[in-house]
Parts: structure tokens; C-alpha cells; sequence
């Protein structure tokens, strides 16, 4: 991870969106949705337009554009930029898991967002739930700075109308403070995780998929498993290590690993190395991160407009501000997470870029797998993490 050292960038980990959940720099117009429409010419600072290479857009946007997106996923004064650009006003609200965006939505309606962010295997289960449109890749004129293998290639959409569009990408695993706990090094095994040695200083990632998919690994199955025999396997396994976790927790992992408060921790890749730089000093940080031995999750986060969407012109508008190569190179600089974009890559840092535990070599790639929509056998993960979190 000494590579990191070159990264400008440096995310905060103070659970706040970075765009801002007040909306601010937007107008406070009241007019009725059919008044609420214009061309960006008519609103907007074209000026801030042409700074970062944003087009004309050649539909009309609505005035307002709400989001549900995960924390701290931005860095702060983002939505600004859109809001000045385009002159609608945003509004974001924030979820700490997969499952809490699904609820939430399946529960009012999908219509209180125009715009989330569901990773890969919940886009699949949302198009199922009939609570995502497909998105008009001809209203996204910088569709084409994405890669090829995330544009084309998704498993978690494979359609032929494409629901959702990669914003970034990542690793699960483990990563530790060297301070807190000296003696762990190298590329371990998610053994360390059941190591009572480490007892009340463990935190798993309060995510149902990931946290019992970290104990299929570690047992040699797929995490994608639909055997009832093997999620019952891996149940118990977590029922076990309960007396050792410190909490279950999917926010804050960086303060956490910089304030000495867990280690060893289960996190998402972005999340230790934003901790890394923010302990980095003379040429080294204490943070680590690493997949295990017997591999983990690899994962996508992706932009999707919700079937009953209000506003899905702003929303078509604000993934085509995301793709943007270099609105899209400030927020990899921000989280230290792999961009799907082949053209920010020309303004990401090239520490980043070249640092193989953001940007995984193919021995570590073919030992990750993505997390997928199982099915019927989602029951199975359902009954088996209440009974865990219940233990």
C-alpha cells in the first residue's frame, strides 16, 4: 500500500453525504412538475459547463432531482457543481446497506427517489421488483467513457435494456491497524477473524451478503451459494464468533482502523485506504489491507432511476455528470476506489492507478466473486442472518 503515498485526494469518514443532504446551491422554485422543465441553456452557469467538459444537453431538465445514495460517496461541493452547471436543485438522502434502499423503497414506493445506487446483485433483484426503468443510454452522452467489461459485460444486468450504470468498483476483505495488533502481516487467512486473541477488537461489515459470504470463503464455498446445508454451515460459524466481535458495522470503517478503535476489520477496500492516508506520514501509514487467502467479494456500485421517477431527465443528466471524465476522476481521487471509467483514468493518480490492492492483479481477480442475486435460497441468507444477528 506504500504506493498510496502519491494520492492527493483524502475522503473524510464523518458519515455525511458528500453532496451535501440540504440541497443547497439549487433554486427554491414551488412551481407544479408540468411548469418545471427547461433546456440547461435557459438555467444553469455554462461556464461551469465548460470546466469540466460537460455537454449541452439536448433534453429538457426539471427543476428538482432527489437521491438515495450511500454515505460519504462523494466529495463535498459535488452536487454543487451539477446543481451550478444545470441549475436543478438536489436533494440526497443516505443508506447504509443494500437492504435498507430496498426496503425503503419497496415499503413507500419508489417514486421518493428519482436516483439510487444499488450494487450489483440488488440492481438484478430491483429489476425484479419492477422498481427500476431502463435507463436511455442516448440521453448519456459520456456512456462511452466506460470500460468495455462493465458496460458490456455486467452479470447482474444482462439484458438488453441496461437498468443501471457503474459508478465504482471494489474489493471486500480485511484490513488492520499495525499499531493496535503489531503481529498481523502478510495476506492471512479469514481465520483472523475467529482468532480470540484479537476478542472484542473484530468488526464485521453489517451486511447480510457480505458477512456470511466472508464465512463461506472461508469454509471453500462460493459465496453465492444456494446449498441451505452450507449457509447453515456458515451460520453457525458467525453464531460462533459472536462473543469475539467488538459490533457489526458498515459505517465508519476508517475512523475506526484510524482511531484504534477495531482491528481487524472487515470492510470495503475504500474504506482502508482512505484510513491510510489520513495516518500516512514519512513515507509509511499503519493501515493494511488485503483480500484473504481464499479470496472475497468484488463488487460494483451502480446508478439506477426508479420506475416511478418524478424527474428522469435530471437523473439521466446526473449519471452523464458522473461519467464525466473528469467529475468522475475527482471522486476516484476522493474514495480510493477502482473507477469503471477508462477515461478519468487519464486525471486519476497514477499511485492509485498502479497500487494492485486497488487495482487487484489477475491472481487476486480470479479468487473474487461478485455477489448474485440466489433466488429463492435469498430466504435461507435471510433466516440465517436474523438468527445470527439474534444470537
Amino acid at each position: 500500500m506504500a504506493g498510496l503515498a502519491g494520492c492527493t485526494g483524502g475522503g473524510s469518514d464523518d458519515g455525511n453525504s458528500g453532496g451535501g443532504n440540504d440541497g443547497g446551491g439549487g433554486n427554491e422554485d414551488t412551481t407544479t412538475e408540468s411548469e418545471n422543465t427547461s433546456t440547461p441553456e435557459d438555467r444553469g452557469d455554462p461556464a461551469v459547463r465548460e470546466e469540466y467538459g460537460l455537454p449541452e444537453l439536448d433534453y429538457e431538465l426539471e427543476e428538482t432531482l432527489t437521491v438515495f445514495q450511500w454515505t460519504d460517496y462523494w466529495p463535498s461541493g459535488t452536487v454543487e457543481i451539477f446543481e451550478k452547471a444545470y441549475g436543478v436543485d438536489v436533494s440526497v438522502s443516505n443508506y447504509a446497506s443494500n437492504e435498507e434502499m430496498f426496503n425503503k423503497l419497496k415499503a413507500g414506493g419508489s417514486g421518493q427517489f428519482d436516483l439510487v445506487f444499488p450494487s450489483d446483485y440488488m440492481v438484478s433483484i430491483m429489476v425484479e421488483q419492477d422498481l427500476l426503468q431502463p435507463l436511455d443510454t442516448g440521453m448519456i452522452p459520456h456512456w462511452d467513457n466506460l470500460e468495455p467489461m462493465w458496460k458490456n459485460d455486467a452479470p447482474y444486468d444482462p439484458g438488453e435494456d441496461r437498468y443501471s450504470a457503474p459508478y465504482f468498483w471494489g474489493t471486500s476483505g480485511v484490513a488492520w491497524n499495525s499499531e493496535m495488533t503489531p503481529d498481523l502481516e502478510g495476506t492471512p487467512s479469514w481465520e483472523i477473524m475467529w482468532d480470540d486473541k484479537y476478542q472484542g477488537q473484530i468488526t464485521m461489515l453489517n451486511d447480510m451478503r457480505e458477512t456470511i459470504g466472508a464465512a463461506l470463503k472461508y469454509l471453500g464455498y462460493s459465496l453465492n451459494t444456494t446449498d441451505e446445508e452450507k449457509i447453515e454451515e456458515a451460520k453457525q460459524l458467525l453464531i460462533d464468533q459472536k462473543p469475539l466481535l467488538l459490533t457489526y458495522s458498515s459505517v465508519s470503517r476508517a475512523a475506526a482502523l484510524q482511531n484504534q478503535e477495531a482491528s481487524p476489520l472487515h470492510c470495503w477496500s475504500g474504506d482502508a485506504f482512505v484510513a491510510y492516508w489520513e495516518l500516512y506520514e514519512d513515507g509509511s501509514s499503519p493501515i493494511n489491507y488485503v483480500v484473504p487467502q481464499e479470496g472475497g467479494v468484488v463488487w460494483v456500485d451502480t446508478a439506477a432511476i426508479t420506475k416511478e421517477a418524478k424527474h428522469t431527465n435530471a437523473a439521466h443528466a446526473f449519471i452523464n455528470f458522473l461519467t464525466n471524465a473528469k467529475m468522475n476522476a475527482e471522486i476516484a481521487n476522493y474514495l480510493y476506489y477502482p473507477t469503471p471509467n477508462e477515461a478519468a483514468k487519464e486525471f486519476v493518480d497514477d499511485a492509485a492507478l498502479d497500487n494492485p490492492a486497488i487495482y487487484p492483479p489477475e491472481e487476486v481477480f480470479e479468487k473474487l466473486e461478485f455477489i448474485e442475486n440466489v433466488g429463492q435460497a435469498t430466504s435461507y441468507y435471510s433466516e440465517a442472518w436474523t438468527e445470527i444477528k439474534n444470537a
